[in-house]
């Protein structure tokens, strides 16, 4: 059976199309899901780019979103890790399921248990949900592709003696990355304008360049502090591969690690440059059992333990309608700031 509950979602109608409200059916979870009353949707980067450009082939009508939080209001039959009442940050299925319960622009929404994870009563859930999105593309890179180790906030980590170069360190995902790779024992370098720069310094970085030295400067300077055993840009535009591929040149070459680029962004000539969606990384077979382990056993203990720092938080008000203002916020352009919205 559906719950009569009323809810009301964000549609994307068509590639590229105006945004619309629409009143949807309040889901009833399946056998491994949990159906959340959603509070608080988190904003990444990109998501402006789906719902104007149209980046992303999608079966429209559409439901986006894929970072939120919220209370637990029914559960599958299967599910024995959370139960009704319980505060949660979580993110949608990856890869994804067909069905718009899934996505995050709505006020009750439908997540797997394996991609959910509890929010202690003291911390926010805007703080939890502002982690979700980028959880598991830090981990597909650094564990999952790398196999740098895991962070282990109950034993502690012995320090590794080796450098990762994490560029782009005020950035959400760079943050995160900035995080948990120095909380596995490597000494991180990383970058950052002067403005967020105290900020980034408080993550657990090593040093942090000035990237507004200019490209020449700010290699040298990343060069200064080398070798590194990793080369991740969080940032991936064609002046910041630039400035990387200088880094790993000096130090003999290698791959340079980063997200999907635009076609305006190229990749230079003589530089081995791997992306891919991360998150997906962890469904191999190899990777089994990381994806629960990145919800349930590091995010939930980071959160107890309060071993995570988001960027700021903007929160939007507006309900719903607050989806639109924090995308063409995005549009704009954010630095050092995580926006999220209330759909209530």
């Amino acid at each position: 059976m559906t719950s009569t509950t009323p809810n009301e979602a964000i549609i994307i109608p068509a590639a590229k199309a105006p945004l619309e409200i629409i009143l949807v059916e309040t889901y009833t979870p399946g056998p491994k899901e949990l159906l959340i009353r959603n509070e608080a949707i988190a904003l990444n980067p990109a998501e402006w780019k789906i719902a104007k450009l149209g980046i992303f082939p999608l079966n429209y009508p559409v439901i986006s979103g894929f970072s939120f939080g919220g209370t637990v209001t029914s559960i599958g039959s299967s599910v024995t890790r959370f139960q009704v009442g319980d505060r949660v940050a979580a993110s949608m299925y990856f890869p994804p399921k067909q069905g718009n319960q899934y996505g995050g622009y709505q006020k009750f929404v439908v997540v797997g248990e394996e991609t959910a994870a509890k929010v202690p009563d003291a911390v926010d859930i805007a703080t939890g949900a502002a982690l979700t999105g980028n959880l598991t593309t830090v981990v597909g890179i650094f564990e999952g592709r790398l196999g740098l180790g895991k962070p282990d906030f109950e034993k502690g980590v012995v320090g590794k003696g080796e450098k990762v170069l994490v560029y782009g360190g005020s950035s959400s995902l760079g943050s995160l990355s900035v995080q948990y790779v120095a909380q596995a024992g490597y000494e991180v370098v990383t970058t950052s304008s002067p403005r967020n720069m105290g900020w980034v310094s408080g993550l657990g970085a090593t040093a942090v360049v000035d990237h507004t030295l200019g490209d020449e400067e700010t290699a040298k300077a990343l060069i200064e502090r080398g070798p590194y055993v990793a080369v991740v840009d969080t940032i991936s535009l064609e002046d910041t591969i630039l400035v990387n591929k200088k880094v790993l040149d000096a130090q003999g070459g290698g791959t340079l690690f980063g997200v999907a680029v635009s076609a305006e962004d190229k990749i230079p000539e003589g530089l081995t440059y791997e992306s891919m969606s991360w998150p997906a990384i962890l469904h191999e077979e190899r990777n089994a059992g990381l994806m629960s382990w990145s919800f349930h056993e590091y995010l939930e203990q980071a959160l107890a333990k309060g071993k995570l720092i988001t960027p700021p938080i903007e929160k939007i008000g507006g309900g719903l309608k607050g989806v639109q203002v924090a995308l063409d916020k995005l549009e704009k352009g954010v630095s050092g700031v995580k926006l999220v919205v209330d759909p209530r």
